[in-house]
């Protein structure tokens, strides 16, 4: 009777111990995943503005062929260096980087006014 009690003792303490064990595992695994993909989206995403700088020296071509221009340009990038590529992710990072881009640009513009105007100010007095 003694041996059936620890037997069972073992067993469910084994079970639970395995339980844990291979959760623990699915959860690694999962995270690692997880990780591989947010840095292969870092990646992307930095290869991104050179090519939308390109693509903005293009001086005759429309913003869907510029833009056209970048998603073939990632695209390759993603083949060549093994990274799953999402269209849609990209096509959303691209929108969000050029409306970053003029904002900065618009700020950029509006300060360099207000200089020009502080220096103009300055030499008619």
């Amino acid at each position: 009777m003694q041996n059936i009690t620890a037997i069972i003792s073992i067993t469910c303490t084994a079970a639970g111990f395995l339980a844990t064990a291979i959760t623990f595992i699915a959860r690694f695994v999962k995270s690692t995943k997880e990780r591989k993909k947010a840095q292969d989206l870092a990646k992307l995403c930095d290869a991104l503005m050179p090519f939308i700088a390109r693509a903005e020296s293009f001086l005759n071509y429309t913003g869907l062929e510029k833009k056209e221009f970048v998603m073939t340009k990632a695209n390759q990038f993603a083949i060549d260096n093994k990274i799953t590529f999402n269209n849609n992710l990209v096509n959303e990072k691209i929108e969000e980087l050029v409306r970053l881009t003029r904002e900065v640009n618009a700020r950029g513009q509006a300060s360099s006014s207000l200089q020009n105007k502080f220096i103009l100010g300055a030499k008619a007095s």
